[in-house]
């Protein structure tokens, strides 16, 4: 955790954020709104790693983002202070009154405390809204709730978005993440069979623990991504048009064992990337995953994927 001056006012917004999709936008916002009203710090307090991978392993989801990309995000919606609280044995064993005196008053200093209206906290979850507030009270903060956020009938929840994802719903995760979902990680070496057909790849090696969206082919947008995370522009512009393949190829490497792979071909970009950064988003689902006949099949609905991801047009970047 950074250190963080105890003096320091804060509006103090709590949640393990993953994703930070519009839920945990509103929570953000409301925070900067009450923190500018009163001249505090507007800060966001997460937990690192996932408090499932504590207590129930074998069921840990697996993460919307890393940390880094999850506290760059909070940054970018107002948080200008964001602590990571190590979930740990120590940190999951405070009760309730032990976590407000030693995280909210005594290392924040928290003058209002906002979470969603479901918000569980301490030794078995066993603190809620009503117990939050009576610590306020007690130690002079107050206690903002807001309730879920919905689009188009659906819950903003990031269970929802990794169900979406596993099932090649981008269009409808990106609905509730507000930008593309998107992948970042270093460009590999592969079979490079892609360039022997005219479809070089970019190979991406994902972080442990990091969604990958269900099997098939997407149209999207691929960036190199420097070390400190500024996006580069891509060949010719701002953005490089990308079609994504993800699972096994099954057309050359046939068998239940054969690894499951994330590709990008890059359209009209001709550089090495081995070795590099890359960050790809997901915008539209194209197809799922074939098994061809032959090479000749599979280059015919290659031209067909890429013309489609083409014909896209005004892919872009958000956010």
């Amino acid at each position: 955790m950074s250190e963080t001056p105890k003096m320091t006012n804060r509006a103090v917004a709590i949640g393990v954020f993953d994703g930070v999709h519009r839920g945990h936008q509103a929570l953000l916002a409301e925070t900067v709104r009450v923190a500018d009203e009163n001249g505090w710090v507007p800060t966001a307090l997460t937990f690192d790693p996932h408090p499932s991978a504590l207590f129930a392993p074998a069921r840990t989801p697996l993460l919307l983002d890393p940390i880094e990309m999850r506290l760059n995000r909070l940054r970018s919606f107002g948080a200008q202070e964001t602590v990571v609280a190590p979930f740990d044995r120590a940190l999951a064993a405070l009760t309730p009154d032990e976590f407000v005196r030693e995280w909210l008053v005594g290392r924040l200093n928290a003058r209002a405390v906002i979470v969603g209206d479901d918000f569980r906290f301490g030794c078995d979850r066993s603190g809620d809204i009503a117990h939050l507030r009576r610590a306020g009270e007690q130690y002079g903060f107050q206690t903002i709730t807001l309730p879920p956020v919905f689009v188009g009938g659906v819950p903003c929840r990031s269970t929802t978005i990794r169900q979406m994802l596993l099932g090649g719903q981008v269009e409808a995760a990106r609905t509730l993440l507000g930008i593309p979902y998107s992948l970042t990680g270093e460009v590999v070496h592969g079979r490079k069979l892609g360039r022997t057909i005219g479809f070089p790849t970019a190979n991406l090696r994902t972080g442990p623990g990091i969604l990958v969206p269900g099997a098939g082919v997407y149209a999207g947008v691929a960036y190199r991504v420097s070390g400190a995370g500024e996006e580069i522009k891509s060949a010719n512009s701002d953005t490089c048009p990308a079609a994504i393949s993800i699972g096994t190829n099954p057309t050359v490497t046939p068998g239940i064992d054969a690894p499951r792979t994330v590709e990008a071909y890059l359209l009209d970009f001709d550089g090495d990337l081995y070795g590099q950064t890359m960050n790809i988003q997901f915008h539209h689902f194209l197809r799922g995953t074939q098994k061809f006949d032959s090479l000749e099949e599979l280059v015919a609905q290659m031209h067909r994927d890429v013309a489609q991801v083409r014909q896209g047009g005004k892919l872009h970047s958000e956010g």
